[in-house]
């Protein structure tokens, strides 16, 4: 016989079952902004905490990308001239009016920088977050994805070992969320923003969609060239489920693409990432610098011993390993644009930049290298609730296209600024052929030249004396750099096609200070000074890049 609670226990789990949908319906009838408006306010106070609570100097914080060739470039452009295009030029172009303000010091300009990815891009994020889960599955869904991207970057401070807390607090953080220059960051932005658009583009008739959807990825390509790889996942998608779109798409990637090329190849002579022609030494026109050649930089190896590294320093290391295994089975059943578009996009950079020799969780490059990926990382994650029995993958109802008009007023503003603009530049500004007077390479980035340093001699000592390249945003200190090469600290390579200039700085340290004077006792010779500018977020004299260089003082002692 059946007891009266175990017939009951049926209609309680029916009842339970129907206040939950009466529940979800509920909540997808609240307007977005309800519950947007919300987030926002937490990722804010989040990332304000962040900012207050771990290590810095003054606006600096810990940044491991290539930066400063970015801002020297966008410094170089403010002031007429095209520097070596060693990296991308979407960043230096948005950067340009920061540049052209706040001067040569990268420092000096953090704080508009810092403000513009938290108080702007990051709340795009959120919202394209938002959009694509909600066009994947539902309103609910992509509310569900858009908190995830809020809370997964804190989720490493709890469940990291603690002989990687520092790492990841102080190293990684900061560029997940915004708070350095590095472009990484906006570069990942604009991929979120064109992804949301890809799947807009599946329910609209407006071929605009496309083509917006296309010019945000050519952008974030502009900025990080690397990001070309985001290209199969669009390329997937539309292929299979709106092929007539991809047209509209590669319209909206043209235009980065073809001032890419030419960026390149007026920087550099050629069309590639670093030139051919070989570096003439100081010492001589006679002496070369052998071209180093790249080994082989990617090894299914490496990838393995990045899953160890997880394992060592992430106590649920399969967790995170499980997530998006379990989020691609989740959308191969229940969303075939979810799978196409976001499972494309993590495998390719899984398997491209995963298996990348330099990218390295001992270091915590690695979440930066990967950084493009984290968005796909997150939604793989918040698909695992796909897989509860029932649930089902409805994208959110269609609105209805913005009217022609506004619509084209847009897409003409987005090409005029994120289009017109870069390639005009890019093609009108005079190369930079100054042979090292306004920018230097030292040796793995480029540096402005500006200020000076004045150089007496008595009695055997060099008295350096400098004043004004000091910036105003963080403690910094100063490298005293000197040379004997007998031709000056500075050799150019030969120009290929009337290239910018590429000209690598040749000199040492021979000491720190924070005083605005120095003394020196070098020996018999010429001697060729400068003073470097550095600072890092310890505020440590024995850490931290050089953000610039002052102009040369040569002296010579019997």
């Amino acid at each position: 016989m059946t007891s009266p609670q175990a017939a009951a226990s049926p209609a309680r789990i029916d009842t339970a079952l129907l206040r939950a949908r009466r529940a979800w319906r509920t909540a997808s009838d609240v307007r977005p902004a309800y519950v947007l408006g919300p987030l926002l306010v937490v990722q804010w106070v989040a990332v304000l905490a962040l900012a207050l609570t771990v290590r810095h100097n003054g606006w600096l914080y810990y940044a491991g990308g290539d930066q400063l060739w970015h801002y020297t470039g966008a410094y170089l452009l403010a002031h007429g001239h095209l520097p070596p295009s060693f990296v991308g030029y979407g960043w230096s172009i948005l950067l340009l009016p920061v540049a052209a303000i706040a001067g040569p010091d990268l420092v000096s300009a953090l704080p508009a920088l810092v403000l513009f990815n938290t108080v702007v891009l990051l709340p795009v994020g959120v919202l394209c977050m938002y959009g694509i889960g909600a066009r994947i599955a539902g309103r609910i869904f992509g509310y569900f994805a858009a908190l995830l991207w809020i809370l997964v970057p804190y989720f490493g401070i709890v469940f990291v070992e603690a002989g990687y807390h520092q790492k990841y607090t102080e190293l990684t953080l900061p560029q997940v969320v915004g708070l350095t220059s590095v472009p990484d960051f906006p570069s990942m932005v604009a991929l979120l923003v064109s992804a949301y658009l890809c799947l807009r583009a599946l329910d609209s008739a407006r071929w605009e969609i496309g083509a917006l959807a296309g010019l945000a990825a050519g952008y974030s390509i502009a900025i990080k060239p690397s990001n070309a790889l985001f290209l199969v996942a669009p390329a997937v998608l539309l292929i299979v489920e709106r092929w007539r779109s991809l047209l509209a798409f590669a319209a909206g990637l043209a235009p980065s693409l073809l001032t890419l090329a030419i960026w390149k190849y007026r920087g550099l002579g050629e069309l590639a990432a670093a030139p051919a022609e070989q570096v003439r030494l100081a010492s001589g026109p006679g002496d070369l610098l052998r071209r180093i050649h790249q080994p082989k930089l990617n090894s299914w190896d490496h990838l393995h011993q990045v899953l160890l590294g997880f394992r060592e320093h992430f106590w649920i290391a399969r967790v995170i390993e499980w997530l998006p295994i379990a989020g691609l089975v989740a959308l191969l059943a229940r969303s075939r644009r979810g799978v196409l578009l976001v499972g494309s996009w993590f495998l390719v950079y899984l398997l491209a930049k995963g298996t990348y020799i330099p990218a390295s969780i001992d270091d915590a490059s690695f979440f930066r290298i990967m950084l493009p990926s984290f968005p796909a990382y997150v939604l793989l994650a918040a698909s695992i609730v796909l897989l509860v029995p029932g649930a089902r993958a409805r994208p959110d109802r269609v609105r209805p296209d913005v009217p022609g008009r506004r619509l084209t007023v847009v897409v003409v503003a987005a090409f005029a600024v994120f289009a017109v603009l870069p390639l005009g530049v890019v093609a009108a500004v005079p190369r930079l052929h100054d042979q090292g007077r306004l920018a230097v390479r030292a040796p793995d980035t480029l540096i402005p030249v500006t200020g000076s340093v004045q150089a007496t001699a008595a009695n055997g000592r060099v008295h350096l004396t400098w004043r004004g390249v000091k910036p105003g945003t963080a403690r910094a200190f100063y490298h005293v750099l000197r040379s004997n090469q007998p031709n000056g600290d500075v050799a150019c390579a030969g120009r290929v096609s009337g290239s910018a200039d590429n000209c690598v700085l040749y000199t040492q340290s021979v000491g720190t200070t924070r005083a605005s004077s120095f003394n020196d006792r070098p020996g018999p010779g010429t001697w060729t000074y400068r003073i470097g500018v550095a600072a890092n977020w310890l505020d440590d004299p024995k850490l931290g890049d050089v953000y610039v260089v002052t102009k040369p003082a040569r002296i010579t002692l019997p």
